[in-house]
Formats: structure tokens, C-alpha cells, sequence
């Protein structure tokens, strides 16, 4: 059977890792996985489906790099696929010099390092273009995305392949019964949830979102912000809302695996960002059926049709984002309505089950 090992550099719960459980498990029967990471997450999922992860620890450079080649050498893969820019500049050097190469796939979930200064920008390309041509199959995850390294003339545009990402709708979705109780355990009756999910760090804009709940606040005083996840910016941000005298209508509840109870909860769901490869928060809140509300850039636009399936607002806009929160709020029948419109959207274009074939036969095809 084809050995895959697949390598994120992710220390938390993110698009990547989600993309790389729902791979993992929608092929567990049709190839071998090996994964490598940094981190615990999916580890329970992961030993009950009976696949190995190994975790890299904290290591230097060096160490990381000569542990992967030594780890490629061992088990031999067939095909190493790799995500995000720092976990493929690791595997990339760690394939130098091997002998038996695995064919080497390199998802690009967002191309982030370009938006730095020019300095970093322009070693990152010099890199990009360099150790690309270990690189078999590039896979972007958008159509911004692949204009954007056509634009930058990293890698050859035949090896470019876009794959959008995907999620297990069935997962998603809870009874009346079930939301009812999960709001009253969190203590959300008679309040107008809003939720926004992801790490508390750069490209996602939490500041533009709480500033809009300042807003909000103003003409609905029963609202209430839900913040899933963490990161560096968390004390920034617990700060920022109580200078905003918001303690008591936002709560960070840092990381949590209750991520489907959460969004079914909430009324609405927030996506506050500078940029997105292709997230995966727009896909989740459609299979809840929730409406969103999100920064309209690039990434985003992919999963979103304005007005029809959710809402798109001004970046670093407080007021633009209030107005949207607000109108939503006001109209349940709308709510609903974007909510099924965006549910249908989401489960013809963007099921694991589409992401999943497309991955099976790329991993084929390569063979």
C-alpha cells in the first residue's frame, strides 16, 4: 500500500491540521499515513483510527531538518506531502542530497510571507524559487492564491494544481434539542450570539471585531461574543476590551474541540481577517447553516457569495461590520435565509468528499 507522511508545522487547531485529518481520514483505507507534527492535535482521533504521529518537539533548524531526512530515509514514503511555507522550507532541505526522493506535494494554505516587508519578502521568494524544484505538485488552495504565485514565478505553472478545501458537513450538524441545552450550559439563553473563530494571531483582525461589538453594543444590549482559540495577541485583545468596557459581552474562551457546538449556538459568525488562502471558518458556518459575516479579500471572496450566503464588509471597517452584525440581528427570517442559502453552497462546492477524490487522485497520478 502507497505511504503517504504528511508534515504540518501548526501548534494548534487551524485550517491546515483540519485538512490534513479529513485527508487522513477519507483515505485511511487506501493508503498508509505517517504525520508528522509539532503538536497534540487530533491525537486521540488519529491512535483511534489506528495512524501514527510523530511530534518534532522543540528543535533548532538543524536538528529538524537532519531529524526529517533521517525519518524519510527509515520509512521511505512514496509520497511526502507537506503544508503551509515554514513546515515545506524544512522538508525541502531535509530531501537535499537524498538519494530516494518521495514525491513531494506542497499545499500552500495562503501565501502569507509575501505581504511582509520587502526585505523578507524578497529572500522568501529567492528561497521559494530555489527549493521548488524538489517541489512535484504545488497545490493551491484558491484562485488568489495561484494568480499570486504565477504573479511571483516561483514554481513552473504546470506543477500548479488548484484543490479548494473541504469539510465533513454531516459533522456539523446538531438537533434543536441538543443547541438548546448547549446554549443553556454556557449560559447564552436570551442572548444574541456572535462567535469568531481562529488563532489569536496575524493575518485575523479580533481588534476590528471588537470594536464593532462596541458598536453593536450601543443599539443591542443582549449581545454577546463568543472568541474560540489563542495566541501571542490574546492579552492584547483581552486589554483592548476592557478599554472598550466590554468585559462582560465578550468572552475568550481560548482552545477548545467543541468547535461544532459553539457555532451552532451562535446566531451569527464573524470572520475579521487582512488575508486568507482559502478559510476554512466560511465552509463550517455554512454547514451549520449559520450566516457569516466576513472581511471581503481575497481567499474570503472564494467562499462567499455577498448578500446570497453570507455578508462581506470592509477590512479594518468597525463600522461597516456593525451595520452588517446589526441588520442580521434584526431579521431572523434573514438570517435563516442566508444560513440555508450558504448550507447549499457549501455542500456543492466545498464537501470533504470533493476535496478528498481530488487529493485520492493527485496522490495517484503521481505514481
Amino acid at each position: 500500500m502507497t505511504k503517504v507522511i504528511h508534515f504540518t508545522s501548526w501548534k494548534g487547531l487551524g485550517g491546515g491540521p483540519s485538512v490534513v485529518f479529513n485527508l487522513v481520514q477519507g483515505l485511511k483505507g487506501q493508503f498508509r499515513f505517517l504525520i508528522l507534527a509539532p503538536c497534540g492535535v487530533f491525537l486521540k482521533e488519529y491512535s483511534e483510527m489506528g495512524v501514527e504521529v510523530r511530534e518534532l518537539g522543540n528543535k533548532n533548524l538543524f536538528q529538524i531538518i537532519r531529524e526529517i531526512g533521517k525519518i524519510l530515509q527509515k520509512e521511505k514514503p512514496d509520497i511526502a506531502h507537506v503544508h503551509g511555507t515554514r513546515a515545506a522550507f524544512w522538508l525541502r532541505l531535509s530531501v537535499i542530497g537524498l538519494r530516494n526522493k518521495p514525491k513531494i506535494i506542497y499545499t500552500l494554505h495562503g501565501f502569507h510571507l509575501i505581504k511582509k516587508n520587502f526585505l523578507i519578502r524578497w529572500l522568501f521568494l529567492i528561497w521559494e524559487r530555489f527549493l521548488n524544484r524538489w517541489v512535484d505538485v504545488l497545490v493551491c488552495v484558491s484562485e488568489a492564491d495561484k494568480n499570486l504565485v504565477l504573479k511571483c514565478r516561483t514554481i513552473a505553472s504546470e506543477k500548479i494544481k488548484i484543490i479548494r478545501n473541504g469539510v465533513d458537513i454531516e459533522k456539523f450538524k446538531m438537533t434543536p434539542e441538543l443547541v438548546k441545552k448547549a446554549r443553556e450550559e454556557l449560559g447564552l439563553e436570551n442572548k444574541f450570539v456572535l462567535c469568531s473563530i481562529g488563532r489569536l494571531e496575524l493575518p485575523k483582525d479580533f481588534f476590528t471585531t471588537l470594536k464593532a461589538l462596541k458598536i453593536v453594543f450601543s443599539e443591542v444590549r443582549s449581545v454577546k461574543l463568543l472568541i474560540v482559540g489563542d495566541g501571542s495577541l490574546r492579552k492584547s485583545l483581552e486589554e483592548k476590551a476592557k478599554d472598550l468596557a466590554l468585559n462582560g459581552q465578550v468572552e475568550f474562551l481560548g482552545f477548545r474541540e467543541d468547535i461544532v457546538a459553539l457555532m451552532n449556538v451562535s446566531d451569527i459568525i464573524i470572520l475579521s481577517t487582512n488575508w486568507e488562502g482559502l478559510p476554512i471558518v466560511p465552509l463550517e458556518s455554512g454547514a451549520c447553516k449559520k450566516p457569516i459575516i466576513a472581511s471581503d479579500v481575497e481567499g474570503v471572496r472564494e467562499t462567499i457569495i455577498d448578500k446570497k450566503t453570507g455578508f462581506l464588509f470592509k477590512p479594518q471597517s468597525a463600522k461597516d461590520l456593525a451595520e452588517r452584525i446589526i441588520e442580521l440581528l434584526k431579521s431572523k427570517g434573514l438570517r435563516e435565509k442566508i444560513g440555508g442559502n450558504a448550507y447549499s453552497f457549501i455542500s456543492r462546492n466545498f464537501s470533504r468528499g470533493k476535496m478528498v477524490e481530488k487529493y485520492r487522485d493527485l496522490y495517484q497520478g503521481l505514481l
